[in-house]
């Protein structure tokens, strides 16, 4: 599920904000009136995503807080804001957010402008084109329709290649995209993922048993190639 956190100063537009982001789907880690209160929440969480007013109660606005936010926590904002003149966008456009939404908005332009901008990050993350999903951080966000959901990177279990597509295998269901399996674990770079085999790519923290043609992932038996083997057994440090 996609994390976003609102930043906004009017208590009745965040809870309306959070009511229809809650009633799409989106998973709401935050509510933050002022750049000092948006930043102990960034301490503790990391959203995949920030609704950021512009203008804020305090001595600095959205767009200093934008400042910060590239600085530190590198999370890609969306500007909500009743201000659209030239100078606010002027401003707004130099800390480069990836979409503006001007108030008052309706729910399905919000719904428009938050997939926008998870498509938006795509394009940026992957040279190719033609994906289902995109690696962004510790998740895999998956196409369906015009909707992206968000899969954890460390509730895979293992994946399987099928020509163009591949099948991956979670903690909970079984999806599929389109990706070829040498580029997809070159963008996961992790250490907790290895192929076993041309066909495959397991998640070790969820290896039970290792045998010499298998590896046993969730009472999965996933063939091992020879050489992934023996390169499997010096990476597990086997004696």
């Amino acid at each position: 599920m996609v994390k976003i956190l609102i930043v906004e100063d009017e208590l009745i537009i965040a809870e309306d904000v959070s009511n229809m982001l809650t009633k799409m789907g989106y998973d709401i880690v935050g509510n933050a009136m002022d750049y000092d209160e948006a930043l102990s929440i960034l301490a503790s969480v990391t959203p995949d995503l920030i609704l950021l007013d512009v203008n804020l109660h305090g001595k600095k606005d959205g767009i200093d807080l934008a400042n910060t936010i590239n600085e530190k926590y590198k999370v890609p904002f969306v500007y909500t804001t009743s201000y659209s003149d030239s100078a606010t966008l002027q401003r707004a456009k130099a800390t480069n957010p990836i979409n503006y939404l001007v108030k008052p908005f309706k729910e399905e332009q919000l719904f428009t402008a938050i997939e926008l901008a998870l498509h938006k990050l795509t394009e940026n993350e992957q040279a190719e084109e033609n994906k289902d999903a995109v690696i962004i951080k510790d998740a895999l966000f998956i196409k369906d329709k015009f909707k992206y959901t968000k899969l954890n990177i460390n509730d895979i279990l293992w994946i399987k290649s099928d020509g163009n597509y591949l099948e991956i295998q979670t903690t909970q269901k079984e999806e599929l995209i389109r990706a070829t399996l040498s580029n997809f674990i070159e963008k996961l770079n992790s250490d907790i993922f290895f192929k076993t085999h041309k066909s495959y790519i397991v998640n070790l923290e969820h290896l039970t048993k290792l045998e010499t043609h298998t590896v046993t992932i969730a009472d999965k038996a996933i063939p091992i190639s020879k050489n992934y083997y023996e390169d499997l057994i010096k990476k597990l440090n086997v004696v």
